[in-house]
C-alpha cells in the first residue's frame, strides 16, 4: 500500500472530493518554478532532461503535490507528476525521505506496466534517476522496490526502441548486476545490425553497472571506429572507456560540453564520474 505524508493525504482527499486534475500540470509547473526550475509549454520531460537542479531548497512539503497526483491520476497528469518528483528528488532521490521515495517507487513500477507507452517510458526514466546508485562505494544506494527490476526487464523486451532504451538506462543507473549478460548480448546484437542508438544505450548501461565481466566488451572499443563521429553513441563509448579503463577519455567528454546537441549528455557523464562540471 502506498504511504504518503499527511500533507499529501490532505491534497489527495481534496482531489478525491471532486477537484479537477486539469489544474494538476499548471500546479506542478508552478511548484517547480518556485524551486527555480522552469517548465516551458508543459514540457516536463524537457525540464527533466535538462538536468537542472532546484536552486531553492527542497523541503518535505515539496513532495506533497507530486506524490498525491502520482497516486490519484493517470495519463498526462501522472507523467507530469513523475517528472516533477524526479526533478525535485534529484539523483539517487537524495532530496526525498525514504518513505517518499518508496511511495513514488511503487507508482513508478505500476506506470511501467500500463498500456500507455508514454507512461511506461516516463516511469522507467524517473525510476532510473531517483534510484541511481553512486559509483562511489560509500555513496548513496537507494533501496530499489522489489518488483522494479522485473518490470524493467519486461520493458526492455518491448518492441518499441524508446522503451528498450529507457529500460536499459534505468537498469544501468540502478547498477543491476544481473542485467550484465543480457545487456552485453544486446550490445552485440544491436551493433551487428548497426543500430547505433540502441547499442550505445546498452554500452552505457554496462559501463554504469561496471561489472568485471563486461571488461572484454569495453576493451574492444580501444581504437575502434565505433567511437568515431559526434553522435550520442560516440560519447557513450568515451564514457564506457573512462568509467571502465580510466584511459583519459574524459577529455573527449569535456570537449563535448561545447556541442549543444550533446552538452546535457556530457554534463551527466561528468557528474557520474565525479568530475567538476564547468
Amino acid at each position: 500500500m502506498i504511504q504518503i505524508s499527511r500533507s499529501a493525504s490532505v491534497l489527495l482527499a481534496f482531489i478525491a472530493l471532486g477537484a479537477s486534475t486539469a489544474a494538476a500540470q499548471p500546479a506542478l509547473a508552478d511548484l517547480l518554478q518556485r524551486h527555480g526550475v522552469a517548465v516551458r509549454d508543459g514540457a516536463f520531460d524537457a525540464a527533466f532532461d535538462s538536468l537542472m537542479v532546484p536552486s531553492v531548497p527542497v523541503t518535505p512539503g515539496s513532495f506533497a503535490s507530486p506524490l498525491a497526483i502520482l497516486a490519484s491520476s493517470t495519463g498526462n497528469e501522472r507523467i507530469a507528476a513523475a517528472y516533477t518528483f524526479g526533478i525535485l528528488a534529484g539523483r539517487s532521490g537524495l532530496a526525498a525521505s525514504p518513505q517518499e521515495l518508496a511511495a513514488a517507487g511503487q507508482v513508478l513500477v505500476a506506470m511501467m506496466s500500463v498500456e500507455d507507452r508514454r507512461s511506461r517510458i516516463a516511469g522507467a526514466r524517473v525510476a532510473g534517476r531517483v534510484f541511481a546508485c553512486s559509483f562511489d562505494p560509500a555513496g548513496p544506494r537507494p533501496v530499489v522496490p522489489p518488483a522494479m527490476v522485473d518490470v524493467l526487464f519486461a520493458l526492455m523486451n518491448q518492441d518499441g526502441e524508446i522503451e528498450q532504451l529507457a529500460a536499459m538506462d534505468a537498469l544501468g543507473l540502478i547498477r543491476e548486476v544481473n542485467a550484465t549478460t543480457a545487456l552485453a548480448d544486446r550490445y552485440r546484437y544491436y551493433r551487428d545490425r548497426n543500430k547505433r542508438a540502441l547499442a550505445g544505450g546498452a554500452l552505457e548501461a554496462l559501463a554504469r553497472i561496471g561489472d568485471a565481466s563486461a571488461m572484454p566488451v569495453v576493451r574492444q572499443l580501444i581504437g575502434d571506429r565505433w567511437a568515431d563521429g559526434r553522435d550520442p553513441t560516440a560519447l557513450a563509448v568515451a564514457f564506457a572507456r573512462e568509467r571502465m579503463l580510466r584511459d583519459g577519455s574524459i577529455a573527449v567528454i569535456r570537449e563535448a560540453l561545447g556541442d549543444r546537441s550533446r552538452r546535457d549528455q556530457a554534463r551527466g557523464y561528468l557528474i557520474e564520474l565525479g568530475s567538476p562540471v564547468p
